[in-house]
């Protein structure tokens, strides 16, 4: 008996590769389905690439684009209060409903953001009224709350460890794209994100067990077939969730760089608190927390006087500053800003983070 556990692990792991002809699930679209992308999403042409050609001015304004999102990314320290109040306020300020509705946008282009099979096992929360911003703000840690209470909004992530809880909505979204009715193999991608998410719709006491089980038996058979047959690495639901979220929160902190919002993220919290203040259920679990709003930062004006700068209206629509300005400094005497300039945040040495073919061996370019 104690056989038979891997042996079907082996056999059902068999089954749905050859079912699905790839080794990659993500990527993994059983016959019968045809996604169509949303109006808001950005069209492609199907055409090979020429490596010699130079590119256009449409793919250089794309990557000019999204370098300044990332070099004009930083963590925000403290935020500008738009009710203008300074210092260690104890209550929270009221919103602008410009870089609240920026932020919307942000988060509504983070949706784009790739999923494990599409599932998208994640919510988000945009926290922005005073009442909910302080309730927020009573189980962040030390200055994580004046942040959550001096910024505009918070951006709750939340990951999804039972997402075969929303295997209805989940086909209800491939089957709304599919106009010749039920998609085929279907039942295989549920039980492909089943094995994969180890979110069994089971009381935790009950599926973690069970989750631990199947890993373990995977990677049973995984050492005894060795590179013959390669079998994947589960992990457990809060892991598969959060690493999922985490591509969105990402997303969302680039979308808002590139509208001169602000954001600071935040992992110093009490999560079962915000549960409670917010209102969660317990199958979600959060990996972290946004702070955004506009920076509290000073910078020399045209007429030599330091001023505080707020992203325009137009600003947290459409543009993207450019990376010589954001050279700046918080209030604790931080800078933040490209890497490459004296006095921008830190980073390690592209040398000791990106290697080539294997671990250690020292990355040359082609």
């Amino acid at each position: 008996d104690a056989m038979m556990v891997p042996i079907a692990s082996f056999l059902l792991h068999f089954l749905l590769i050859s079912h699905l002809g790839c080794a990659f699930p993500s990527h993994s679209i059983p016959s019968g389905l045809k996604f169509q992308p949303s109006r808001s999403a950005v069209s492609y042409q199907s055409s090979s690439v020429n490596l010699n050609s130079q590119p256009s001015q449409v793919n250089v304004d794309a990557s000019s684009s999204f370098d300044d999102a990332v070099l004009n990314r930083y963590a925000c320290t403290r935020f500008k209060r738009f009710d203008n109040e300074t210092g260690a306020l104890e209550y929270a300020s009221p919103s602008d409903s410009d870089i609240v509705n920026g932020a919307a946008l942000a988060l509504d282009m983070a949706r784009r953001a790739p999923s494990g099979f599409n599932t998208q096992p994640y919510k988000v929360l945009l926290v922005s009224s005073k009442e909910q911003k302080e309730a927020l703000s009573r189980y962040c840690c030390g200055h994580n709350a004046h942040r959550v209470r001096d910024s505009d909004c918070t951006a709750v992530f939340l990951a999804d460890r039972q997402v075969t809880r929303t295997f209805g909505d989940f086909s209800a979204m491939l089957q709304k794209n599919n106009k010749n009715g039920p998609p085929k193999g279907l039942w295989i991608m549920k039980v492909y994100i089943a094995l994969f998410s180890s979110g069994l719709p089971l009381p935790k006491w009950i599926a973690g067990p069970i989750s631990w089980a199947m890993r373990l038996a995977l990677r049973v058979v995984s050492w005894v077939a060795r590179s013959s047959y390669p079998i994947p690495t589960l992990t457990s639901s809060e892991t598969w969730s959060q690493k999922n979220t985490m591509l969105v929160a990402m997303t969302y902190m680039l979308g808002c760089s590139a509208k001169q919002i602000a954001t600071c993220p935040m992992e110093g919290f009490t999560a079962w608190g915000i549960r409670q203040a917010l209102k969660i259920p317990r199958r979600y679990t959060i990996p972290l927390i946004v702070a955004t709003g506009t920076p509290h930062f000073t910078r020399p004006s045209m007429d030599g006087k330091d001023k505080a700068s707020k992203p325009s209206a137009e600003a947290t629509k459409s543009s993207a500053i450019s990376p010589s300005s954001t050279m700046r400094t918080d209030d604790t005497g931080v800078s933040h800003g490209p890497s490459s300039s004296s006095s921008g945040t830190p980073r390690y040495p592209f040398d000791n983070v990106v290697f080539g073919d294997t671990f250690g061996q020292p990355y040359s370019k082609l």
